[in-house]
């Protein structure tokens, strides 16, 4: 009943022409990115061992206002202008290294922007006023300007970024449809990153042959952050915690391990979980694949929470999240992983 109730919305109209021009664009977007020579060489810290274009993000974000005029969406000149700017900044980034302070301090006014004064977000509340507003206003602000940065550092290896949009994006629809909850604006939106990102994998799949960048990684965090927050709007902020469960997981305590030894984790490295087992020699769409059949699972423990509601349905779909995460954070730095997915 669901399937057919979004195959016949703009959902899947979204998904299927979002998928289309992105195939495309990416394609010809290929050429253009290596005579720009922004070309990711292989170094010491990466997961990939041959130069490979990056930047294909800015394509992606094109597409975007393309397809806002051509559904006569309105997502507003706001967002749109923030959206480029900081897919600008970061397709810049990508060409030329900026400092992180300059990157950090610019992404702060555009989610300050974005947060209180783009409509579609204000007047959130996450934990219903049960602490004063002010601070969970920095709470959210700080948490916002965390996840476009953990989007960034998490797109290590091929495949990855485009399966964690699918999970959120269909996660994302697929419950708030079941919710009853759902806008015009929630379906494109959700459609287009689930079309995105399915015509990216095609192209980024091992072995990849273009990369996002930060043109790519940063605007799509920045975008999938939003979809947390409609979430949240819709009290199913328990949903965007399962969804984003992997993520959180590895890139949260991979950031605090660092901090403690002392390294500066905003430098590109090979501390995270899913790049353990790339290091032994297991191939990128193995550990994409399992990361993949875990995002399903989440997805299942979301819809479950929606079709049986209660304190006691969310409470067991959390805990089943973090332990299914914590597991697969434990299989990947396991040798035995390693023997058996290498046979």
């Amino acid at each position: 009943m669901i399937l057919i109730k979004l195959i016949s919305s703009l959902w899947f109209t979204t998904l299927t022409i979002s998928f289309l021009i992105n195939y495309l664009l990416i394609k010809y977007s290929i050429p253009v990115l290596k005579y720009l020579n922004t070309i990711d060489t292989p170094n010491d810290r990466s997961s990939h061992t041959r130069p490979t274009p990056k930047g294909i993000g800015i394509a992606i974000i094109i597409s975007l206002i393309f397809l806002q005029f051509l559904f006569s969406i309105e997502l507003g000149m706001l967002f749109i202008i923030c959206l480029i700017s900081l897919t600008a900044i970061s397709f810049i980034n990508d060409y030329k290294q900026l400092s992180a302070i300059f990157r950090l301090i610019f992404q702060s006014i555009i989610i300050y922007i974005i947060l209180y004064f783009w409509p579609p977000l204000q007047n959130i509340s996450l934990f219903n006023y049960i602490i004063p507003i002010w601070l969970e206003n920095i709470f959210l602000f700080f948490a916002f300007l965390w996840f476009i940065n953990l989007f960034n550092f998490m797109d290590g290896i091929d495949g990855i970024t485009g399966i964690q949009c699918l999970i959120i994006s269909i996660g994302t629809i697929t419950v708030l449809s079941l919710f009853n909850k759902t806008s015009e604006f929630d379906l494109f939106l959700c459609g287009f990153i689930s079309g995105s990102s399915a015509a990216f994998l095609l192209w980024n799949w091992h072995p990849a042959k273009v990369f996002l960048g930060d043109a790519g990684s940063i605007p799509l965090g920045f975008i999938n952050f939003i979809l947390m927050l409609i979430l949240c709007k819709n009290n199913l902020w328990f949903v965007a915690i399962i969804l984003n469960s992997y993520y959180l997981c590895d890139s949260t305590y991979t950031l605090l391990k660092r901090i403690k030894m002392k390294k500066k984790p905003w430098e590109a490295h090979k501390d995270h979980f899913y790049q353990f087992p790339i290091q032994k020699g297991v191939k990128h769409s193995t550990v994409s694949s399992f990361i993949l059949l875990h995002g399903m699972l989440m997805i299942i423990l979301s819809i479950s929470t929606i079709i049986k509601p209660g304190l006691a349905s969310i409470i067991l779909s959390l805990m089943i999240a973090g332990i299914s995460t914590v597991y697969l954070l434990y299989y990947f730095k396991n040798k035995l992983f390693v023997e058996m997915v290498k046979k």
